[in-house]
C-alpha cells in the first residue's frame, strides 16, 4: 500500500508546481497499483480516481477525464448515496467539461 501513496503523494507535489503530464502518470501508476488489491468499486479508490480525473481534466483529456470521473461518481453514490457533496461537485465538473467539450467540437 506504501508504494501506491508514494505515488499519489509524489503526483500531488507535481501538480501544484504545474507538471501536470508528470502527475498524470504518476497518478496512473497509484490507481494501478491501489486496483490490485481491491474490488472496482472499493471506497480505496476514491482518492486516485479524484487525482486522476481532475488532472486529465485539467489537461483537456476530456474523454478520459470524463471516464475517470463517471467511475469516481459510481462509487460514490454506492458509497455514500446520492446527496453526498462529493456526488454533485463531480456532477457539476463533468457537465462543466461536456459542456466546454461541446463548444470546443462546435467552434473548431
Amino acid at each position: 500500500m506504501a508504494r501506491q501513496n508514494d505515488y499519489l503523494n509524489l503526483g500531488e507535489s507535481f501538480e501544484e508546481r504545474g507538471k501536470y503530464f508528470k502527475a498524470e502518470r504518476l497518478y496512473k501508476k497509484a490507481l494501478k497499483l491501489q486496483q490490485r488489491g481491491v474490488d472496482e468499486m472499493s471506497p480505496e479508490l476514491i482518492p486516485y480516481l479524484y487525482n486522476l480525473g481532475m488532472i486529465q481534466a485539467a489537461l483537456d483529456k476530456t474523454s478520459d477525464a470524463l471516464n475517470t470521473l463517471g467511475r469516481l461518481i459510481d462509487i460514490l453514490r454506492k458509497t455514500y448515496g446520492e446527496e453526498y457533496g462529493e456526488v454533485k461537485e463531480i456532477s457539476e465538473v463533468m457537465d462543466e467539461l461536456v459542456i466546454e467539450h461541446g463548444q470546443l467540437a462546435v467552434n473548431a
